[in-house]
C-alpha cells in the first residue's frame, strides 16, 4: 500500500513540475487600450477614429476606412490643393499609402508621447445610405522626426457609407485649408509617407 502512495506522489511531483514548467509570464498587450465602437452610424466612425489618434492605435484608425472586402466603394483621399503641387504622391494617395503613412506616424511617436484629433463647427448630413461630414480639424502628434509639423489644422469632408455588413465607414476624403497659412493634414501624410 506504501508502494502505491510512493508512485502516486512521485507522479504527482512530476505533473506539477510540468506544469509549472509550460506556464509563462503573460505578455503585455501591443496595443494596451483600444476603444473601438461598432461604427453602426456615422458618428461612431468620428468617435473611433478619434480614439484610434488618441490611443494610437493603427488597427482601430484603418477600421474607419472602406473595406473593399465588404464594399464596391474605393478609398479615396483628395488632398489639399497646394500640397499636392509640393508632394505629388499626393495626387494618386491610396489605402495602401494611407496604411504606410498611418504605421510610420504612429512608429514615429513614443508610446507616452501625446496625440489628439481636435474637430470644431462639424455638420453631419445623412440620409439611408451615405453620410457627409464637414468639420475644421486641428490634429497633434507629437512624433520624433526633425522639420516635420506636430501640429496641423483645416478643413476635412468625409464621404461615408455603410458596407454589406451594415458598418460604416469613410470612403472619400478631401483635405482643405481653412486658412491660408495652415500645414494641413496632407502635410503630414506625405512627410511620413517617405
Amino acid at each position: 500500500m506504501q508502494k502505491k502512495y510512493k508512485i502516486l506522489f512521485a507522479i504527482s511531483i512530476i505533473l506539477m513540475a510540468f506544469i509549472w514548467g509550460c506556464l509563462r509570464e503573460v505578455e503585455t498587450p501591443v496595443d494596451p487600450r483600444s476603444t473601438f465602437i461598432p461604427p453602426t452610424a456615422p458618428q461612431y466612425v468620428i468617435a473611433n477614429l478619434q480614439s484610434a489618434i488618441l490611443e494610437k492605435n493603427i488597427n482601430n484608425y484603418l477600421l474607419c476606412f472602406v473595406d473593399t472586402n465588404f464594399s464596391t466603394k474605393k478609398f479615396t483621399f483628395l488632398a489639399e490643393v497646394s500640397a499636392i503641387s509640393q508632394y505629388p504622391i499626393l495626387k494618386f494617395w491610396n489605402f495602401t499609402n494611407e496604411r504606410y503613412y498611418i504605421t510610420t506616424l504612429i512608429s514615429a511617436t513614443p508610446s507616452q508621447s501625446s496625440s489628439n484629433l481636435f474637430l470644431s463647427n462639424s455638420n453631419l448630413t445623412q440620409t439611408s445610405d451615405s453620410a457627409i461630414y464637414d468639420a475644421d480639424y486641428i490634429l497633434y502628434f507629437d512624433h520624433s522626426r526633425q522639420n516635420v509639423p506636430k501640429i496641423v489644422r483645416g478643413k476635412l469632408r468625409f464621404i461615408m457609407a455603410p458596407d454589406s455588413r451594415n458598418l460604416w465607414s469613410v470612403h472619400h476624403w478631401t483635405d482643405l485649408k481653412s486658412l491660408d497659412t495652415d500645414t494641413t493634414w496632407s502635410i503630414l501624410k506625405a512627410n511620413f509617407l517617405n
